[in-house]
Order: C-alpha cells, then structure tokens, then sequence
C-alpha cells in the first residue's frame, strides 16, 4: 500500500537526507515519497508545521506559496533538519541519514514540542546554502 506523501519529500528526493519509512513513489506529477508509518507521518507533519512556523518568521514571510522563494521552502526543511540533528544529535553533517530518528528524538525529549529552543536552528535555516549544480 503506498502511504500519504511525506512531508519531507524534497529532502528525500534530492537523494540527501534519508528516512526508513519514506519510498520512493511515482505519481502523476513526477517522484514522490510516500511514507509508510502513519505514526512517523503525523510527528512529522507536526514537526515540519513548527519548522514552517519559526522558518517563515525568521525569513519575513507570511505562508503564501504563491509569495515564498521556493529556495526558503528549501532551506526551512534542509536546514531545519540539520539544525535539529545539530543541536539533539550533536552532529554537524550535511546530511540526516534517517529523518525518522532526529523527528523521533525530538519528540521523545520533548513531549510538547514547542517547548524544544527553534531558535537555536534559525541560524542553521539561514545559512543553509544547497550544493551548486555542475555545468
């Protein structure tokens, strides 16, 4: 069965960042990852709405799709991401190899999980910079 979409596809799809549940999925607009954990999913999803949250604040914008660079979108999940494996995995790689652990820690440490410091990430969403194509 193939599950929702998960909500950290981009980072998936870009073959960077890495989660046991997510698969890989062709839909009719192109690859997706459906994520196969309907209770990773919904962590996730929370995680990912408090990320947008302190991400857009941080950027000046206002959740608009239509107004939103698609590189802060980009830089909200690459660099959330790093930046919560940063501070509760006391990693500074340049990648996440399992979402699902980071997102798991995350809310094992923190049962509601706006009290975890999301400023402490904001420089990590700031300072994400994703690699230069090669020509």
């Amino acid at each position: 069965m193939i599950g929702d979409a998960c909500v950290f596809a981009l980072t998936q799809i870009a073959n960077e960042f890495s989660c046991q549940y997510g698969e890989l999925v062709t839909r009719r607009a192109g690859a997706d990852i459906a994520c196969q954990s309907e209770k990773h999913q919904q962590q996730c999803t929370c995680t990912y709405e408090r990320l947008k949250q302190i991400g857009l604040d941080a950027f000046d914008y206002e959740d608009d799709l239509t107004q939103v660079p698609h590189g802060v979108w980009v830089k909200i999940q690459f660099g959330g991401l790093l930046g919560l494996q940063r501070v509760l995995q006391d990693k500074s790689d340049n990648k996440v190899e399992d979402i699902t652990t980071v997102i798991q820690m995350l809310h094992d440490q923190h049962n509601q999980i706006e009290s975890f410091p999301y400023k402490n990430i904001v420089p990590d969403m700031q300072g994400y910079s994703s690699r230069k194509r090669r020509k």
